[in-house]
């Protein structure tokens, strides 16, 4: 029941914005970003985005997203060099976090 007061509360407040910059900004494949994350953040905090953003030429739902982007693939993705990779014809593994990075 909360879930459904939630749901249209947020499909309100979502009619009532105005896009900053574009109405459905691409994800980092070229797709239609769809969800939406909430996050709460302190008032210093969100203007130094949005001033870094503006610097950067971007709204600021793509400069989090950019930022959380890259931090993601820090802590998800193999970040060691190319010579501790061993490939076979069907993957390639890391040798040294045992990763597969592609198949």
């Amino acid at each position: 029941m909360s879930e459904d007061n939630i749901d249209a509360a947020m499909e309100k407040v979502a009619q009532s914005m105005k896009p900053t910059r574009k109405a459905n900004a691409g994800g980092s494949d070229g797709e239609p970003t769809q969800k939406q994350v909430l996050i709460r953040t302190t008032e210093a905090d969100h203007e130094r985005w949005k001033e870094a953003a503006e610097k950067s030429g971007m709204s600021m739902s793509e400069f989090v997203r950019m930022a959380a982007n890259d931090a993601a693939s820090k802590l998800g993705e193999c970040q060691h060099p190319m010579e501790n990779r061993k490939t076979y014809p069907w993957a390639s593994f890391c040798m040294l976090c045992n990763k597969r990075l592609s198949g």
